[in-house]
């Protein structure tokens, strides 16, 4: 395939939403590049496929209009006393560490799909695989909510317990919103998740399940 410029896909999503498992199915199509919570502009590198594609966690890593700095680095190494630069879950981030907003990615023409998860679900993973406690999962969990509603009239979204009942509906939903033909072959893609490594996507998962 010729070496081309390819159109930018941004995938966002609160923590233990989704994103996890919806990248890795999107990775899986033969048009689409997809990138794992690059807090880069990598992005905008990648070529010869239609799609080049990123997922982020809202509030976490990338926001609407503030981009990652030196400053904001810092900031969140101080609020979680983390001076060693451990790289471990924080339980605050006051300040995101993506290189490049929502509105940066929006400026590239960037297509958008947000996921989102029923709240309690969400909240319960967080606080079973983080430090987190439960106010602050739910204070976290309705700022990307806010965040991910700057983007709802532009954006496709889709419902994680959506993807686990019906994963082939739902993805050709997606293709046909990216304009490609659904491969079959990105119901795969729970097999090749290098994060949450599974051979197929159970539909009780949309209770039980704590993936991104």
């Amino acid at each position: 395939m010729s070496e081309r410029k390819s159109k930018i896909l941004l995938l966002l999503g609160c923590q233990r939403s989704g994103t996890t498992l919806l990248a890795a199915m999107l990775g899986g199509h033969s048009e689409i590049n997809m990138l794992f919570e690059s807090t880069s502009d990598d992005v905008l590198k990648l070529i010869g496929k239609k799609y080049s594609g990123n997922k982020a966690l809202v509030r976490r890593q990338i926001r609407f209009s503030q981009r990652s700095s030196k400053f904001g680095h810092l900031m969140n190494r101080l609020a979680n006393l983390d001076l060693a630069k451990t790289h471990r879950h924080h339980k605050k981030r006051p300040f995101p560490t993506s290189k490049m907003s929502i509105q940066d990615y929006i400026n590239e023409k960037a297509t958008i799909i947000t996921i989102t998860r029923n709240k309690e679900e969400v909240l319960k993973s967080i606080t079973s695989r983080t430090k987190m406690s439960w106010n602050q999962a739910e204070k976290e969990y309705d700022l990307a909510i806010d965040e991910m509603n700057t983007v709802k009239d532009i954006a496709l979204n889709i419902n994680f317990a959506d993807l686990v009942k019906n994963p082939e509906n739902t993805l050709k939903e997606i293709c046909k919103y990216l304009d490609l033909d659904f491969e079959e072959r990105m119901l795969k893609g729970p097999e090749y998740n290098f994060v949450y490594p599974n051979k197929s996507v159970i539909a009780d998962k949309s209770q039980n399940a704590s993936l991104k």
